[in-house]
């Protein structure tokens, strides 16, 4: 099946998280990725979306979004879940076009799929990161099978591209070994973009946003530490936005006599939060362990700075003059830099933040590093077959 690109390769990417019409939000990330990278290299995004139980099982469906082709193929959830993922993709790849190189977003459960269909077509394998499980401290949530099957993917993929630096790290020490770039998150710099002038105000605004998981996002301790830097700095005020359940920081705040100066909502549509961005003067994230999430070049991308616990790859792009990094769970750091922030709002400079974003994490710079990628996957020998 594998011809050489005339001028520009058609990539497959099959994703192991993606949004659909069973969740609407996994993997958004991902899909981010695909919009950009298609800007220079069309192809198509494949996505085995498995259905709990007591739902109804959607149609597959067909989307053309101009540049790539989205195609989500439904399946009743059972065990074991990689058998039923590797066979909805292989069905679909009895009547394929042809594809110069599989790219594969995140090992698990899709890898299988990938790797069968890489061999099968005689074409290159690339792999994009972005699971926090590779972490040590997060490594007991993968069966011995499963961590069986992801390294003979990672020794198949010409290029691994994790999403940070730490992950890289911490994918080696997994037993990931090959050929590694880090390419970061992508960021919609025309989405994400500063507000234009408005008059000086003397509240000053914080805004979260996460999956509100808080064995990761930690939003309880957030709040504990708002409520402290709240008897310090009247001006303040925060908002807590999610696609998780906001119900239990709302009683939490209540208990905290901070109800009336924090808004605890649940999800937004993206379009709300790059506009929350806009009229926020910083981003807070107090998480427990992390990669390098999207919101935060969405908050460079949106002139604001960002104040964050130091974890993951977090700390390869959060420089001083983009932000404050904090110790993961030290509350009272959390707090200190808050009413740091509010009694001196103007520390930092939007232009800066927004020039940071756009030559990092924009589409552009996204999209070239990927086409470079591409190219070095497509003319590289590999020996794992």
């Amino acid at each position: 099946m594998a011809t050489e690109p005339a001028s520009t390769p058609r990539i497959l990417h099959i994703a192991s998280w993606y949004p659909s019409a069973v969740h609407g939000t996994l993997g958004n990330f991902v899909e981010r990725h695909v919009k950009a990278i298609s800007t220079l290299n069309g192809g198509e995004i494949w996505f085995a979306a498995a259905v709990p139980a007591g739902e109804v099982v959607p149609a597959n469906s067909v989307r053309d979004c101009g540049t790539y082709t989205e195609r989500i193929f439904y399946f009743r959830a059972r065990r074991p879940v990689v058998r039923h993922v590797t066979r909805a993709l292989l069905r679909a790849a009895e009547e394929a076009s042809d594809f110069h190189l599989i790219h594969l977003h995140v090992a698990y459960p899709a890898g299988r799929a990938a790797r069968k269909l890489a061999r099968k077509w005689s074409v290159p394998l690339v792999l994009t990161e972005h699971w926090t499980a590779y972490h040590a401290d997060q490594r007991s949530s993968i069966p011995f099978w499963g961590k069986w099957s992801i390294r003979l993917t990672g020794k198949m993929a010409r290029v691994l591209c994790p999403v940070s630096k730490d992950l890289a790290n911490s994918m080696r020490k997994f037993g990931m070994l090959g050929k590694y770039t880090v390419v970061p998150n992508v960021v919609d710099t025309e989405l994400f973009r500063p507000t234009d002038d408005v008059p000086k105000r003397g509240t000053f605004h914080a805004l979260h946003i996460s999956s509100l998981r808080d064995d990761q996002k930690n939003v309880s301790g957030l709040l504990r530490a708002v409520a402290i830097a709240l008897e310090f700095c009247s001006n303040l005020r925060v908002a807590v936005i999610g696609d998780g359940d906001p119900a239990p920081y709302q009683v939490q705040a209540k208990e905290l006599g901070i109800d009336d100066v924090v808004e605890i909502s649940g999800e937004v549509t993206l379009d709300e939060v790059a506009e929350r961005m806009r009229h926020s003067d910083a981003l807070l994230l107090f998480s427990r362990y992390e990669n390098f999430p999207c919101v935060i070049p969405e908050a460079w991308a949106s002139g604001i700075p960002v104040l964050s616990s130091d974890v993951g790859g977090i700390r390869e792009h959060l420089a001083p003059e983009r932000g404050t990094l904090i110790a993961s769970e030290d509350e009272s750091a959390l707090a200190q830099s808050l009413i740091q922030w509010a009694q001196h709002p103007d520390q930092f400079n939007p232009q800066s933040l927004r020039q940071y974003a756009e030559s990092t994490f924009s589409v552009e710079a996204v999209a070239h590093a990927y086409d470079d990628v591409y190219r070095e996957a497509i003319t590289r020998k590999t020996t794992a077959r």
